[in-house]
């Protein structure tokens, strides 16, 4: 009778493991249909007012009337440039109509009347994350600021089928970090889509492969089997 018991306790542990597994695989799977295959949109055209500045971008600036304004600056790894009379003034990050605004508002100190400028950026680097593992293609793709992780990972063609969505890791800094771990499945389940981390320029991401569910298997039936020798052993 115990052997019985027994082996019904081992067949339910059975079921029990494989339809954890597949409630796993049907959440992954259905998370993994929302990352539709996409692209990231390439770096606005520095002649566009939505363009936004970034470090090391080299700025051309003219005052149509006022040549003690113009210059020719790089931004600086800090964010800021350096203007006559104006001083430091934070660029990176700004669009380049946010910035010709704030410039205008300092200038006005010293310039009555319309203020005419002249901007010219010339961007000397491509800013690009790096998108790695159980994706369909793992490559560096440039993006113009931060993105949405769900967008990241549209760009590299999604994920594989044995992608696990729950450890996904963005690496910042290199390895001088810990890198974050995402559960992009629970985010989603929760509707609280807010809370899945912004990826940024530089960053490095990084999907694993779920583990082998086969291997899970084996190590419960060798636990299993183990069990049974101790109860032959008692008995």
């Amino acid at each position: 009778m115990k052997k019985y018991l027994l082996f019904f306790v081992v067949i339910w542990g059975c079921f029990s493991l494989y339809g954890c597994s597949s409630t796993k695989e049907l959440s992954t799977s259905s998370v993994a249909q929302m990352i539709q295959t996409g692209n990231i949109q390439e770096p606005s055209d520095t002649e566009s007012e939505n363009y936004v500045i970034r470090v090391g971008d080299k700025i051309n600036l003219v005052v149509w009337g006022y040549p003690e304004f113009n210059a020719q600056v790089q931004v600086k790894e800090n964010g800021f440039i350096s203007l006559p009379l104006i001083g430091e003034l934070l660029t990176a990050g700004l669009t380049k109509q946010q910035f010709m605004e704030n410039l205008k508002e300092k200038l006005s100190v010293y310039i009555t009347g319309e203020i005419k400028l002249n901007l010219d950026i010339t961007s000397i680097m491509v800013q690009r994350v790096t998108v790695l593992g159980a994706v369909n293609r793992q490559d560096n793709y440039p993006i113009n600021s931060e993105v949405s992780l769900i967008e990241v990972l549209s760009s590299a063609g999604g994920v594989t089928m044995d992608a696990d969505l729950r450890r996904v890791k963005i690496i910042r800094n290199g390895l001088r970090a810990k890198p974050i771990e995402v559960d992009l499945i629970e985010n989603i389940e929760k509707g609280d889509i807010s809370n899945i981390p912004i990826v940024k320029p530089g960053d490095m991401v990084y999907v694993p492969k779920k583990h082998n569910i086969i291997r899970e298997l084996s190590e419960f039936f060798r636990d299993a089997i183990f069990l049974l020798s101790l109860f032959r052993v008692f008995n």
